[in-house]
């Protein structure tokens, strides 16, 4: 039920991964408001997830896991049937409540109610189950567009009521007998976010090596950020390239993300120069894709970017649990994640502002080059150290 839960959740994201920024384009927004309305939701949930959290623990989570259902629905009628930016906005907010609460709420419903070896095993689980959710709802999203763009969210809908039944009529059913965690207020929760940011800034002052860690991260999900918006309307405005080749497009990114991951895993060492050096090649990418002007070369260059993304993303997790303390970990994970989140708003407001004043070819070179340039002054003296 877990699996079933997730997939249904991590099927909205797959459906409108493809076409929902050329969604908004339709209704004659620019980057810039685009962008804006994209960032709503990241920032929504970046400042709700911990106290959704702690009214998961206090409202139980059978209630959470239908309002995250019903926040859910909210953001596709809102999508389907209307088309003004306040709208648009409010349904940004209801979906990124939505993400706080799924976060906070199935994960621990699962552990509350299977033993530990069940629990590790679900989740091995999920990671595979919502890859293939996401290839499939992708292809889907982009065939359903040819037809209808704002068909995407009627499926999405149809998606969000089948959570709201089966946490209404399943849940209550797999309710188990484990004991319950001791259970926190919203005010805990809150001076819990506070004391993750004081420490982590204390720990960061004394460790130069993890306070660059985790800039490092943080200027990767900057520049990542202006590929995630604009690669579809890129190759959109080619021509003759209709919806159902961006879904395609969208299944070989996925594809070749997952080969970086098993190549990583084979032959490449995990280490804060390899993603330095990776991280460099990723950069070069970037500055390339603003000089494709065929769709064959662009789409490969997607594919590189996504490919080396598939590298990148392990390297950094790895690269930051290596280098932090143990009793120190779940404290700087978060405070990184904070941190990760308000890069990711910066650039996307900064970059919207770019693409509307210039091209989103500027934005994508702009980025290339931060990418670069930092990546190289990180690798440099780490290969001064080998030689």
């Amino acid at each position: 039920m877990y699996l079933y839960l997730n997939c249904l959740f991590e099927f909205y994201a797959g459906i409108t991964g493809a076409t929902f920024i050329l969604f908004l384009y339709s209704n004659h927004l620019d980057t810039m408001e685009t962008n804006i309305i994209v960032a709503v939701s990241l920032i929504t949930t970046f400042f709700v997830e911990i106290p959704t959290g702690a009214l998961a623990d206090y409202l139980g989570y059978v209630k959470t896991s239908i309002l995250t259902g019903i926040l859910l629905c909210i953001t596709n009628i809102i999508f389907l049937f209307c088309n003004t930016i306040p709208l648009f906005v409010v349904a940004q907010i209801s979906l990124g409540l939505a993400s706080a609460f799924e976060s906070g709420t199935l994960d621990a419903w699962v552990i509350e109610n299977t033993s530990q070896k069940e629990s590790e095993h679900i989740f091995i689980k999920k990671n595979k189950f919502i890859s293939i959710i996401m290839i499939v709802a992708g292809f889907m999203g982009g065939i359903i567009a040819d037809f209808c763009l704002k068909g995407i969210f009627l499926f999405a809908l149809i998606a969000s009521l089948l959570f709201v039944g089966l946490s209404v009529f399943t849940m209550p059913k797999l309710q188990g007998s484990f004991a319950r965690e001791q259970k926190y207020s919203i005010l805990d929760n809150v001076n819990g976010m506070k004391k993750i940011v004081i420490d982590s800034f204390h720990y960061c002052v004394k460790d130069k090596s993890i306070r660059n860690i985790i800039l490092f991260n943080s200027v990767l999900t900057f520049a990542f950020s202006p590929v995630f918006v604009f690669w579809s309307p890129a190759l959109h405005n080619f021509e003759n390239v209709n919806y159902t080749l961006i879904g395609l497009a969208w299944v070989f990114m996925r594809a070749a993300m997952l080969v970086g991951n098993i190549v990583l895993e084979k032959w490449l060492h995990k280490s804060f120069l390899t993603l330095s050096a990776v991280s460099v090649a990723c950069g070069l990418c970037i500055i390339g894709l603003a000089f494709f002007k065929k769709f064959w070369l662009l789409f490969l260059g997607i594919l590189l970017f996504e490919f080396l993304l598939g590298l990148i993303y392990p390297l950094k997790e790895t690269v930051l649990n290596v280098g932090i303390e143990s009793e120190n970990r779940a404290t700087i994970l978060s405070f990184n994640s904070l941190v990760a989140s308000l890069f990711n708003y910066v650039s996307m407001i900064l970059m919207g502002k770019l693409a509307t004043i210039f091209t989103i070819e500027m934005t994508w070179i702009c980025s290339g080059i931060t990418l670069v340039i930092i990546s190289t002054v990180i690798l440099v003296p780490n290969i001064k150290k080998m030689a």
